[in-house]
């Protein structure tokens, strides 16, 4: 999914980012590249990113888990990085719309199909926060590893 998206610019700047002054979107492994590991404690230093959790088990009829971990880019004002914060705008939003390029952006943010005359944008490819959590599900040791190389 990393090169797939649907972004449209122009319908995005008429709505001036109500989704991205909501909440951030949400990032999939492939977002960081390999090594992961090491690219995950980089993005951890920049504090642009934050370490969410998707409530009890993302995986349908199953409940082994009390939470599963995801990323996806740090809520303005808010500095932990682990913070399950839900609503607040994205730090990567200006004035002028995202500072990140298309292809620099959460899986989530990419796969959000904007409409236009206030309709409701549609998410495509399983990419949500749902979609994230089961995605992240295997690199749970990689995402906590990371947190604790960094000084928080």
């Amino acid at each position: 999914m990393k090169n797939k998206n649907y972004l449209n610019i122009e319908l995005c700047k008429e709505c001036g980012g109500v989704c991205c002054k909501r909440i951030p979107g949400a990032c999939f492994p492939e977002d960081f590249g390999k090594p992961l590991l090491e690219n995950l404690i980089e993005a951890f230093k920049s504090g642009n990113w934050a370490i969410d959790w998707w409530e009890g088990d993302p995986r349908d009829n199953k409940d082994k888990l009390e939470k599963a971990y995801y990323i996806r880019p740090r809520i303005k004002g808010i500095s932990k990085l682990f913070d399950p914060t839900w609503g607040g705008e994205c730090n990567f939003l200006n004035n002028n719309g995202c500072v990140l390029s298309p292809e620099e952006r959460p899986t989530t943010c990419r796969m959000l199909e904007p409409k236009s005359e206030g309709k409701s944008c549609i998410s495509h490819d399983g990419a949500e926060k749902q979609g994230a959590a089961l995605a992240w599900l295997p690199f749970t040791k990689v995402i906590l590893e990371a947190s604790r190389r960094i000084k928080i």
